[in-house]
């Protein structure tokens, strides 16, 4: 069909081309994309629109996590919504009022989840340079050549993220270094005053699946569970592929949700495209996902972005939007610009409300990843027919699926006694890809 290896490279794994497209191929990757054909974009064209007199580099400040540290504003809603509940935290209130025994919010549900977290807030790990001697000594050698290994650059991009993978990553792609993206301004204990060399020429985007059993029990304190069980996969995944890269002579900045943002570096990587509840949705795991990366002066190949479909089934679908207890999701068309000073103008998305967001329910909920019809597993033949004919982009036949999937009772919340009844074999990593 000539293809070139542009696109049988792009992913780890098979990759069966199903047909030529105005813009690329249509393809199926069970082991990147799980069900869901892809059409993997050829050309130099990205899933979204950006407009380049409007679009500028973000002040990390401005992001409402920041901002919840130093804006008066946010400290009043903050307290506001403290005052609300009697003053009394959310912990206090199931803890200590609610004895450890409120549906979802046990004091069993809070050790699981505190526990998952553990590891994230051991830190630091997102250093910009190594401390372990062994490293060191490697890097001294300088700059190592695929060459060496009769390997080109194409053959050591696919093992950089085959190494991402191993070290825990549940999915791993290449982009190009885009400074839009970087933070202008950032606070980063890590780094400091730093800023990104100039050299920096990668980003490699990493995404960790998260508990899908977890996500279900949204807003319970499982769904935070499962939050914390990715930051913390984070961490110690980013760490390790910064030191491989740094052992090999290369600079390696590995970062969480600082530094830059994560979502448009995850986009560009071909790892999936933007939903409307402003997260990123993958074709294999849906939202249910946290999202890490590593720049790096290593000339790696970037993988092609990819489309299939999100855009056109998020305009019919509006469960996220529905059923949002905040109302922070867009019912509208998608727009230039939101209505927070922490939305970044000059992206054509739909752009959600992240204060409203951030104060519910103690900053844990899930609703919009657990009722989102690509978040369920390959397991429902209503949900393997959505993925199938979503290619189609037809709006009326989205919102047929949509209802039928929810008439099979998709998306409502799992009670946390139902989680602690299994046995365990159903976890993120004995179920995929068996299910």
């Amino acid at each position: 069909m000539g293809i070139g290896s542009m696109v049988l490279g792009s992913g780890l794994g098979l990759t069966n081309v199903l047909a030529k497209t105005d813009d690329g191929f249509l393809v199926e990757n069970q082991d990147q994309y799980g069900q869901t054909p892809v059409e993997i974009l050829s050309g130099k064209e990205f899933p979204y629109q950006v407009n380049p007199d409007r679009l500028d580099s973000m002040k990390e400040r401005m992001n409402v996590f920041s901002r919840n540290g130093w804006d008066p504003i946010r400290r009043k809603e903050m307290q506001k919504a403290m005052d609300e509940q009697g003053g009394k935290g959310i912990f206090e209130l199931n803890m200590i009022d609610g004895k450890g025994k409120n549906p979802n919010q046990t004091r069993l549900d809070y050790a699981f989840m505190q526990a998952s977290w553990g590891t994230a807030h051991m830190g630091p790990f997102y250093e910009w340079e190594t401390k372990a001697s062994s490293i060191k000594q490697l890097a001294a050698l300088g700059k190592w050549n695929p060459n060496e290994l009769d390997m080109d650059w194409d053959d050591l991009s696919l093992a950089v993220k085959h190494a991402g993978l191993f070290y825990g990553a549940s999915l791993a792609g290449i982009s190009k270094y885009n400074p839009l993206w970087v933070y202008s301004e950032y606070i980063d204990e890590a780094s400091g005053n730093k800023t990104i060399p100039k050299n920096i020429k990668s980003v490699i985007a990493l995404a960790f699946e998260e508990d899908y059993d977890g996500i279900t029990n949204s807003p319970g304190r499982l769904a935070s569970a499962a939050t914390g069980d990715g930051y913390s996969r984070m961490a110690v995944t980013s760490f390790k592929l910064a030191e491989f890269i740094r052992a090999l002579g290369y600079t390696a900045i590995p970062a969480g949700n600082g530094t830059a943002l994560s979502i448009p570096i995850a986009i560009d990587a071909g790892l999936g495209e933007l939903g409307r509840n402003g997260l990123i949705v993958t074709p294999k795991y849906g939202p249910r996902v946290r999202l890490a990366k590593v720049f790096t002066d290593m000339p790696l190949t970037p993988d092609p972005p990819i489309r299939f479909g999100v855009k056109e089934f998020c305009d019919a679908c509006m469960v996220c939007a529905e059923d949002c207890p905040t109302g922070s999701i867009s019912k509208e068309e998608q727009t230039w610009e939101g209505t927070s000073v922490s939305n970044n103008p000059g992206v054509k998305k739909w752009y959600v409300k992240p204060e409203a967001c951030y104060d519910y329910n103690g900053f844990s909920c899930s609703n919009c990843k657990r009722n989102c019809p690509f978040n369920k597993p390959n397991n429902s033949w209503v949900h393997q027919l959505i993925r199938k004919n979503i290619n189609i982009k037809s709006q009326n036949l989205d919102k047929f699926m949509v209802k039928l999937d929810q008439a099979s009772g998709y998306g409502e919340q799992t009670q946390s006694p139902e989680f602690w009844e299994k046995s365990g074999e159903a976890s993120i990593y004995s179920r995929d890809p068996k299910v």
